[in-house]
């Protein structure tokens, strides 16, 4: 296949790492990510009608990216006003850390969360001894001078790990008391694991929003053409002499990827530096199958992303709903499901059966 070389030219001259390098910084505008991104934008954007933004979507879909692309374009935005005042941080991205022995560490959280705000306060002698308290007000203060309009953080599920399920909703309680009191929206971005710490009150129901970064789905025709595109685009950025041919293997690459983007980019990066290693010219299916997730890997993380999805199904449903609010009657509900169950069992009855009905009693011309 000819090369018309989307990837700079020269890195063909430069060492493997260096091509490695430059396809694992390399990101792409796909349609599920503009979408996401566009969502995340607007809920940002709009009046402090809720404090946080659930964000959740599958494994490896790509998150990151999103959280990464939001603050490129926030930070674009505010450009003139952090030049005027140097102490203005619109946005700030931190990663929660996965608690040792399943207990999450606040002092670990809000540490972090001053370093990247750039808090003089953690340099100081024996702040790692400061109680967690000080530190939240700490970070509380910090947020404030840096006039910062979200706080975005990844691999938020990890809040969820707690040694007790009554500790679950103290961990929302904070970061809902953090955005109250700063004035600062926080996205809480994570897997599906995430939707644990939803819906733990009312409250935290009416002041958040949900965000779904979705997969590419088999079922979805305008989907499967979109990821034939993400495909071919990857393959024209991989620093090869010639041009793999990865459309002929669309559908392998999502059948190991389940349509995820960021799957497919670091499955692609680690073949691309399989392939460089054995002096290939190109990659081959060959490379692609040492690469990628086994069959029982893909089987794991499938069946977690599709329990996920379906709990952010949307149900039009509302009988559950206009229950609780007396609206209905659960007599009237079973009633109307009983006489649907009793319709179709009388369609489905089989012919030749007999149907109830009374016997005569005496007479007849065996009687003795």
């Amino acid at each position: 296949m000819a090369h018309d070389y989307s990837f700079p030219q020269e890195l063909l001259t430069l060492p493997i790492v260096d091509r490695i390098a430059y396809f694992q910084q390399y990101t792409m505008a796909h349609p599920k990510l503009l979408r996401a991104a566009e969502t995340l934008k607007n809920a940002i954007d709009e009046p402090a009608f809720f404090s946080l933004i659930f964000l959740f979507g599958p494994t490896g879909v790509g998150k990151t990216t999103l959280l990464r692309r939001i603050t490129q374009k926030l930070l674009a935005s505010f450009q003139t006003e952090m030049e005027l005042d140097k102490g203005f941080i619109p946005i700030a991205n931190i990663e929660v850390a996965t608690p040792e022995f399943s207990n999450f560490d606040w002092k670990d959280f809000y540490l972090r969360a001053l370093g990247v705000l750039q808090d003089p306060c953690i340099q100081l002698p024996g702040s790692g001894r400061i109680t967690n308290l000080k530190l939240k007000t700490s970070l509380e203060a910090a947020l404030k001078h840096r006039r910062l309009k979200v706080f975005c953080i990844d691999e938020a599920q990890n809040f969820s790990k707690v040694a007790s399920g009554r500790k679950l909703r103290d961990q929302t309680d904070c970061i809902k008391s953090l955005a109250n009191l700063t004035g600062v929206k926080f996205v809480l971005a994570g897997t599906y694991d995430l939707l644990i710490l939803r819906n733990l009150s009312a409250q935290l129901c009416r002041r958040s929003v949900d965000i779904h970064f979705e997969r590419y789905k088999a079922e979805n025709e305008e989907d499967l053409k979109a990821f034939r595109g993400v495909v071919q685009t990857f393959q024209r950025h991989l620093p090869f002499e010639q041009e793999p041919d990865l459309l002929q293997y669309w559908d392998f690459c999502y059948e190991r990827s389940f349509g995820c983007v960021g799957i497919l980019k670091d499955w692609l990066s680690q073949a691309l530096a399989t392939a460089l290693l054995e002096g290939a010219k190109t990659l081959t299916l060959s490379h692609l199958k040492s690469s990628a997730y086994s069959h029982e890997q893909c089987i794991i993380i499938v069946n977690e992303t599709r329990l996920g999805e379906k709990q952010l199904e949307f149900t039009s449903d509302s009988s559950a709903l206009r229950i609780a609010l007396g609206l209905e009657s659960h007599q009237v509900s079973v009633t109307h499901s009983t006489s649907q169950t009793t319709k179709t069992q009388s369609r489905r009855s089989a012919t030749g059966n007999t149907k109830p009905q009374r016997r005569p009693v005496g007479g007849g011309e065996n009687v003795g």
